[in-house]
């Protein structure tokens, strides 16, 4: 029966997204009103009302980015806690990048009686490869390895991942529900990234609904993807940008602005990463990078879901992956081919704000009258050590002002200009970077090693003066083939100088910032 004949439902479980996400989070917080602090009632209700904002990095090889309302600040942290300990307990379980995981263990020994949440992710991920007639398979990681260890030998051998794909037989999986034991051949080896890391999303938001049952609303953003419900901070829903399929490498800002409530959003197609130099994505029957596509975007009621149809349509024909996603309810996706050609369902017009938001890092709001002090400013003196490694390269440093809300408000230095490499430095990158539409006019090359100065005078990205108030400055590094560090001072603008410092980092030397006034 063909995927236009019938009508299918979506498995059932909990829900990822793929590996390079474009999805940028836009939701603009309310505005912070000074407490009475005579009025305790009164301020309570206020905190109460506003989104509590979270980041948390080294979470899933990526970042966490959590956005809790309808609470005060305790019970949000309770509710980041509980995100945070199901993710970890999760992925002790579902991680392929550990040796130590669950998965890993059955990778290795090709049998055994699973977890249930390895049997329900195994169980939907095979689902999913019969409903997409293989289009979605968790079965590749053998072939997935091979391409990683070819280091860039970009003709891996055709007979090689032929042999491969000719041992995948439909029955070489065998799955007991009573038992939860999965047998599989020696020439399965689960990858179910696609599905897996959503899974987690879906059971973090889970979690932190059932720990902290008076939250309104919650968005859990994962390395970029998403799971929204409940109360945004702006009341007409959750915005979500999705960045203009050819200009990510130019750090374009969102072409749409996605309105979403009680939904997922999942993105699939070239990006960044990559398998031996090409496309991250294999094509199940041919286990070769595919390059007819260059974006996927799906939006769903689940994030693992999403993103298994996401993968799903990179591999199949444009009109038999609308047909499929036509076939589904509460599913909408847009497909953009590498020849520009576009294919969209039914449905996603009415997800598309008809004016397109503006992300909420490149404005600076501030209810605060208080003027920056005359005549003060910033100086940030920096050190680059010199490294004594083979091949040493210069160091990606990024440092920028935000205000309390971590709202962008000026970007003092992006020193390195490899668009490879300067999205390692990931939080600069994935909060401000990828959406600036001139990097160019941001980046300049990298510093060899020596000590930096670096001014703010209290204006803003487009020159306007800022006013007093709370501001964090913000140090990123990173370098080829060395390690990653983020560092943070909170600056209190204020007619009172003021001074700081940072200890030295493994690539980075001590850092220290003077706040006075210096006419």
């Amino acid at each position: 029966m063909s995927l236009t004949e019938k009508k299918i439902e979506p498995a059932r479980a909990a829900f990822r997204l793929t590996p390079l996400v474009m999805a940028i989070a836009l939701i603009s917080p309310m505005s912070l009103q000074a407490a009475d602090s005579q009025a305790k009632e009164g301020q309570f209700e206020q905190e109460a009302a506003q989104a509590h904002r979270f980041h948390r990095d080294y979470v899933l090889g990526t970042s966490l980015d959590v956005v809790v309302t309808g609470v005060a600040k305790q019970d949000a942290k309770l509710a980041l806690n509980a995100i945070q300990a199901e993710i970890s307990q999760l992925e002790q379980k579902l991680s392929i990048w550990r040796d130590d995981s669950e998965i890993s263990a059955l990778n290795k020994n090709k049998a055994g009686t699973v977890s249930p949440e390895l049997f329900e992710v195994i169980a939907a991920c095979e689902a999913w490869r019969d409903k997409t007639c293989g289009a979605f398979d968790a079965r590749l990681g053998q072939l997935i390895g091979l391409w990683e260890k070819s280091q860039g030998i970009h003709d891996l051998d055709t007979d090689t991942h032929a042999q491969v794909l000719s041992l995948l037989k439909p029955d070489s999986v065998s799955m007991d529900e009573s038992e939860q034991r999965i047998q599989m051949d020696s020439a399965v080896s689960f990858a179910p990234d696609a599905y897996a890391k959503g899974y987690i999303i879906d059971r973090a938001m889970l979690a932190a609904r059932a720990k902290v049952p008076s939250v309104e609303g919650l968005l859990i953003d994962i390395g970029g993807d998403i799971r929204v419900w409940g109360s945004a901070p702006q009341k007409d829903g959750w915005h979500v940008g999705v960045q203009d399929a050819f200009n990510h490498h130019d750090l374009a800002v969102p072409s749409d602005v996605l309105k979403l409530n009680d939904q997922a959003v999942a993105f699939s197609g070239q990006g960044y990463r990559s398998l031996a130099g090409q496309s991250h994505l294999l094509d199940p029957k041919t286990g070769m990078p595919m390059q007819q596509i260059e974006q996927c975007v799906v939006v769903g009621t689940c994030v693992a879901d999403a993103d298994a149809l996401a993968t799903a349509l990179a591999a199949m024909p444009p009109a038999e992956g609308m047909a499929l996603i036509e076939a589904l309810a509460g599913y909408e996706a847009k497909l953009t081919m590498s020849n520009g050609a576009t294919h969209q369902s039914a449905g996603w017009n009415g997800l598309v704000q008809n004016t397109a938001a503006q992300p909420e890092m490149l404005t600076v709001a501030s209810a605060s009258s208080v003027k920056w002090p005359s005549g003060y400013q910033a100086t940030i003196d920096l050190v680059i050590p010199k490294i004594n490694v083979e091949k040493y390269r210069a160091p990606y440093v990024s440092v920028w002002v935000t205000d309390a809300n971590k709202k962008l408000v000026r970007t003092l230095a992006v020193w390195g200009k490899h668009e490879q490499w300067i999205n390692s430095n990931y939080v600069w990158w994935r909060r401000y970077g990828r959406q600036m539409e001139k990097l160019d006019a941001v980046a300049k090359p990298s510093r060899q090693p020596g000590q930096y100065k670096m001014v703010w005078d209290g204006k803003d990205d487009s020159g306007k003066a800022v006013p007093a108030g709370q501001y964090i400055v913000h140090i990123e590094t990173s370098r080829e083939h060395g390690d990653h560090s983020y560092q943070m001072m909170n600056l209190d603008v204020k007619a009172k100088a003021s001074s700081q410092n940072l200890p030295a980092q493994t690539e980075i030397g001590s850092v220290k910032m003077n706040f006075q006034k210096i006419n």
